[in-house]
This record gives C-alpha cells, sequence and structure tokens, in this order.
C-alpha cells in the first residue's frame, strides 16, 4: 500500500477548496439571499454584504477542500481512483461539513428547518463538482524504481 501524497492532496484540496468558495458565493449570496435577509431580520440584525467574513469563509471552504481530497486519497486504495471514488468522498464531506452540523443548529431556532433543507441541497452541487477536480488532480506518489539486478 502506498502512503498518501501530501503535495497532492494539498494541491487538489486547495482547487477544491476555491471551487467550494465560489460556489458558497453563489448559494449564500444570490440563491438563499432573501433566506438569509429574512433570518438576519428574525435576529435584529442587519444583513451585510461586506467582505469582512470572507477570509472566514475562505478558511472554511479550503479545510473542506483539503479535507475532501485527503477522504479521497484514503479511500482510493479500497474503491479504486476515479470519479465514483471521487464523488463518495465529496458526499462524506458535504455530510459532515453541511446537513449534520445544520441539524444541530436547528433547535438553537436561528432559522427555520427550510433554509437547513436548500443550503444542504443547493450546496452539494459545489462539492461534488470540486471533489470531481480535486480527486482529478490528485495522484499517488510513483513507487521507486526497483533496482536492476547487476549480471
Amino acid at each position: 500500500m502506498t502512503s498518501i501524497n501530501t503535495g497532492r492532496v494539498f494541491t487538489g484540496g486547495v482547487v477544491a477548496g476555491i471551487i467550494m468558495f465560489f460556489g458558497d458565493g453563489v448559494v449564500h449570496g444570490a440563491l438563499l439571499t432573501e433566506r438569509w435577509a429574512g433570518v438576519m431580520a428574525g435576529l435584529g440584525r442587519a444583513q451585510t454584504h461586506g467582505s469582512a467574513g470572507m477570509p472566514y469563509f475562505a478558511l472554511y471552504d479550503l479545510l473542506r477542500g483539503l479535507s475532501l481530497v485527503w477522504i479521497y486519497a484514503a479511500i482510493r486504495p479500497r474503491f479504486g481512483a476515479g470519479p465514483r471514488t471521487a464523488l463518495l468522498a465529496g458526499l462524506v464531506t458535504w455530510f459532515l461539513s453541511v446537513p449534520v452540523p445544520l441539524l444541530g443548529l436547528i433547535p438553537m431556532n436561528f432559522f427555520g428547518r427550510r433554509l437547513p433543507a436548500l443550503w444542504s441541497i443547493y450546496d452539494l452541487i459545489p462539492v461534488l463538482i470540486a471533489a470531481l477536480v480535486g480527486a482529478w488532480l490528485y495522484r499517488e506518489q510513483d513507487a521507486p524504481a526497483l533496482a536492476k539486478p547487476v549480471a
């Protein structure tokens, strides 16, 4: 069994994180804008579209991208290389980073059940795209060449 190629996990993870960052921009900045305005109004807070939170969101998506490609690399020996395994890694990453944490927030009454459901559904697409691209960039380390016997 070969070890995980950390350089390729980093490369694929950064690219996957960038894809998820821009995907989240579409999900929250376009598809869920009105719902977020309602949530913020319900909390008595103004909705800001400023860039103050962007470094946080960028770091969050970078960590999700790195996790996604690491999961792909870790399960690849068992499930094989390719898009099917990439999509499985994407589903695991999506499940653990979006719907599961949102389920934990529902009882806090920040928002109803509809926003987390839509957020989860909409976010699945950029995560799966990121999984396919990040996995495509991942390669195992080349096995060291065997020494030729001296004749």
